[in-house]
């Protein structure tokens, strides 16, 4: 009996011009592998807009990826993470499923970072928010002068 944990990680994104691209970073019976690596905090309990990175080798795809996407800005990816059989299959239930939106990239030699922040951000005691109104602020100026007492 094995003790392997197999995780596969499926990168779903539509870059700024509509253009949609698949990728698994494990090989499980598909045509749509790339090696690519996520790092940062997928998920938080406090639900906070965490940012994360998803690392390509500088490849001509993952160049491609990035030319497309107007250097990755105001993409959307859906970011799907399965655990792999001990028979090499994905099953039909996923571990966790995240969605954010790019918000730039960067090169260097060897690697390719996307930057991307959540989609959604936690929900605050106050939501939501109140408008200023005559009820809650009084008599409203002219000028921009407000008391918030």
């Amino acid at each position: 009996m094995s003790n392997e944990i197999r995780i596969m990680q499926k990168f779903d994104l539509i870059d700024a011009n509509g253009t949609p691209h698949f990728y698994q970073n494990y090989y499980v019976d598909a045509d749509d592998f790339a090696p690519f690596q996520v790092q940062g905090s997928v998920s938080t309990l406090g639900g906070d807009n965490s940012q994360i990175q998803v690392l390509f080798p500088t490849t001509e795809y993952a160049i491609a990826l990035v030319e497309s996407g107007n250097g990755n800005r105001q993409s959307q990816l859906i970011l799907t993470t399965f655990a792999i059989t001990s028979q090499n299959q994905q099953p039909d239930n996923f571990l966790s499923q995240e969605i954010y939106i790019g918000i730039g990239a960067s090169f260097s030699e060897n690697t390719i970072e996307l930057r991307f922040n959540t989609a959604v951000d936690a929900v605050a005691a106050n939501f939501p928010a109140q408008r200023l109104s005559e009820e809650n602020v009084g008599f409203l100026p002219l000028d921009s002068a407000l008391s918030l007492r």
